[in-house]
């Protein structure tokens, strides 16, 4: 069903319960399929706790168009308390840019040749505090569902593999927000690509 179901299963199985009687104070989840992110869990964890954050993705410097997640701040236009930091899906990013701003969508930094918007490597350091009180609302941890249809082509007629429900780990600050409101404090830790950035493709042409 996909990796967000890891916050219901770690609240439903009595772990976060747990780590707070033992005394912890982070949660940390990684994706095992970059090795590489290994290099950057202290630094952004030191992050973490100088900057108060519940939240900390690790993040690179994303190239436009590239299939990974992007960091953004997302405005909301009538109630400021509803704006949130979060994940924002590549096959979602374009289309959203193409809306905003000068509705370019999905296109390099004129000046770094860069996406504007920071890579999310989908490795997130989360404060124990805020988690267990939002594991405790009203959802336990239960994230939103979505799907993501991958095509083979440009033509979008025919799809690559079956399109199913799925839920990301990294779509909690949905629920960071509606528990905790606009004091939940979440942010990003940006890191040079050959540093924690390497990861795994299960076809020959996606790794190439």
């Amino acid at each position: 069903h996909g990796h967000g179901d890891v916050h219901h299963l770690l609240y439903r199985e009595g772990h976060v319960d747990r780590w707070e009687a033992e005394g912890r104070k982070h949660v940390i989840f990684l994706q095992d399929t970059n090795a590489l992110v290994i290099n950057s869990i202290l630094p952004t964890l030191g992050v973490s706790i100088a900057k108060e954050f519940d939240m900390n993705s690790i993040c690179i410097p994303r190239l436009a168009g590239e299939a990974a997640g992007a960091i953004a701040r997302l405005e909301h236009k009538s109630d400021p308390e509803k704006s949130l930091t979060i994940n924002v899906e590549y096959n979602q990013l374009d289309p959203l840019l193409k809306t905003q701003g000068d509705c370019k969508g999905d296109v390099p930094d004129p000046i770094t040749g860069l996406s504007p918007y920071p890579g999310n490597a989908n490795n997130i350091v989360i404060g124990l505090d805020a988690y267990a009180k939002t594991l405790r609302g009203e959802d336990q941890g239960v994230v939103v569902e979505f799907v993501n249809p991958k095509y083979k082509d440009e033509t979008r007629t025919e799809f690559k593999k079956a399109t199913r429900l799925e839920c990301m780990m990294q779509d909690i600050p949905k629920l960071f927000q509606k528990e905790l409101g606009s004091d939940v404090n979440i942010g990003f830790t940006m890191f040079d690509r050959w540093f924690t950035f390497s990861p795994a493709k299960n076809s020959l042409e996606s790794g190439i």
